[in-house]
């Protein structure tokens, strides 16, 4: 997992260079412990921690840096949908017809 300050990846993007970097200021991407601050990841790492019986199963080394990475996964689409954009919703305006 990564290291509780290495700068947050928002993966692979169709952003512009200037773009990406206007985003990874303003969402706190360069600054993990402040991302983690202002999200409360470090508040729900602890109760996200604990495995299913089928994680159990599987194992897992570090199952606290699992939670904060999946829960800062997670925080990153929700602030900036462009981040992944294979995994955007589409969004119709009622009136379209299918």
């Amino acid at each position: 997992m990564k290291d509780h300050d290495e700068p947050l990846d928002l993966g692979a993007t169709e952003l512009s260079a200037d773009e990406e970097e206007r985003l990874r200021e303003e969402h706190d991407l360069n600054r993990p412990r402040e991302f983690d601050r202002r999200t409360g990841i470090d508040e729900r790492t602890a109760t996200r921690a604990t495995l299913l019986p089928e994680e159990e199963a599987a194992g897992s080394a570090d199952p606290e840096a699992q939670a904060r990475e999946v829960l800062r996964d997670s925080e990153i689409r929700t602030e900036i949908p462009e981040s992944a954009p294979d995994t955007m919703m589409e969004r119709r305006d009622s009136s379209e017809t299918r």
